[in-house]
């Protein structure tokens, strides 16, 4: 793949409209009133937007209006919500789907089911008017099994925010087949228009951050079951530049909605990616993570004890693993995946890539990308790791963009 492909023209090309000749978006409407619809609302009340919040549940939708007229300016700065006297009457409740007709932008943020969303869109439908853009703000699914509930396909996008949506920039602005230049260019407008950092990318399981990130964390639970410690997978996680250990930051995302990104993925991609026996252990236990008081770790910042149980009690050790295999198994299957991404032309380019890591995890001054990571252990090496990692699965397989940029003398950039 190339940069100069006849499908990259092709997406530049539709998506080159001024953005000066495309009708803003002033209304909002988010359905759901977990963590991410209320974050998303508040985020758009924060920069001017009118937002309408509406919950299966009114009395969630009430509190989430509640709790953000009432926060103060130090849990801001937490990450959680600011009002202000302009914004409190910004954001409001909507007890019907009517109510949300009116809106320019409605945004989906319910749980991370393919069922339930098309059952949500499918209510929505009868109300909305041919103007409003439709988003899903699904993590991993694809837009493909939702777009039959939707009456206009052209007004229909994905807009995947990332958590915690007030100190992550980046959004994933997910276009199918069917999405019309308009829909993409009002999209990324209103996501630069809440302070965002929009990435224009093509509609597949797990899109691309979730896609590239989905084999480092069960990669991880796999070396945890295998016997590693967990402060030495921490340490490789800082040592590649991810702001944290990676079952912290599964904690961070939810159980259960890693869960159902991992269950998409194996859908998917049954050949290279595994479920995970730890994840499933531990969402059968109840825990979802720091949403709900604590997954792998408990509130004290320490590793649960029902953790250390199921970890014990499903071990399956194998050799004193160094720190450098750590490195191998931990981010060679994110890079092999990346490599894959590029081949589908889901993005155009390493740097869009390593953009998405960058603005979605929140990556330390260490990172030096993923592609430049490779770059740096060497053709040579990355293929000796390789074939002795052969025999864990296809997820270590060498890819035919990986051997053509081997071909070319760089792993930094696509051929």
């Amino acid at each position: 793949m190339t940069e100069t492909s006849a499908d990259a023209m092709w997406r530049r090309e539709r998506y080159s409209t001024s953005l000066a000749l495309t009708p803003s978006i002033r209304t909002v409407s988010v359905i759901g009133a977990g963590v991410m619809g209320r974050a998303i609302a508040a985020c758009s009340v924060r920069k001017g937007f009118r937002v309408q919040i509406f919950d299966s549940n009114p009395d969630a939708a009430a509190n989430a209006v509640r709790e953000f007229t009432s926060s103060s300016p130090s849990e801001h700065t937490r990450g959680l919500h600011l009002a202000s006297p302009s914004h409190s009457d910004s954001l409001t409740v909507a007890t019907s789907f009517r109510e949300l007709a009116d809106a320019d932008l409605v945004i989906e943020a319910v749980p991370e089911n393919p069922a339930i969303k098309c059952q949500v869109l499918l209510q929505l439908a009868p109300a909305l008017n041919g103007q409003t853009i439709v988003a899903s703000n699904t993590s991993s699914i694809p837009l493909s099994e939702l777009i039959q509930t939707i009456p206009v396909p052209e007004s229909f996008c994905g807009l995947h925010f990332c958590h915690p949506v007030a100190e992550r920039p980046l959004v994933e602005v997910i276009t199918t087949d069917a999405t019309s230049a308009e829909t993409c260019e009002r999209a990324v407008a209103f996501a630069h228009a809440i302070g965002k950092s929009p990435v224009i990318v093509r509609d597949g399981p797990g899109f691309v951050l979730n896609r590239i990130l989905s084999p480092y964390l069960t990669e991880s639970m796999e070396l945890a079951l295998e016997g590693v410690d967990i402060e030495l997978l921490d340490q490789a996680a800082h040592e590649f530049g991810m702001p944290c250990g990676p079952l912290r930051l599964i904690d961070e995302f939810g159980i259960d909605v890693c869960l159902a990104v991992g269950a998409t993925l194996l859908r998917a991609y049954p050949d290279r990616f595994i479920p995970s026996e730890l994840l499933i252990a531990l969402y059968k236990t109840g825990r979802r993570g720091s949403k709900s008081g604590g997954g792998f770790y408990d509130d004290d910042d320490q590793i649960a004890p029902c953790v250390r149980d199921i970890i014990s009690k499903r071990s399956r050790p194998s050799h004193q693993t160094t720190i450098d295999e750590i490195h191998q198994r931990l981010f060679l299957p994110m890079f092999l995946e990346a490599t894959r991404v590029l081949e589908e032309q889901a993005v155009e380019s390493p740097e869009t890539i390593d953009r998405i890591l960058q603005d979605g995890l929140g990556m330390t001054a260490e990172y030096r990308g993923l592609f430049g990571w490779a770059e740096a252990q060497g053709s040579g090496t990355l293929l000796s790791w390789l074939s002795t990692l052969q025999s864990l699965g296809d997820r270590y397989a060498t890819t035919p963009l990986l051997l053509a940029m081997i071909d070319k003398g760089s792993l930094r950039k696509a051929c």
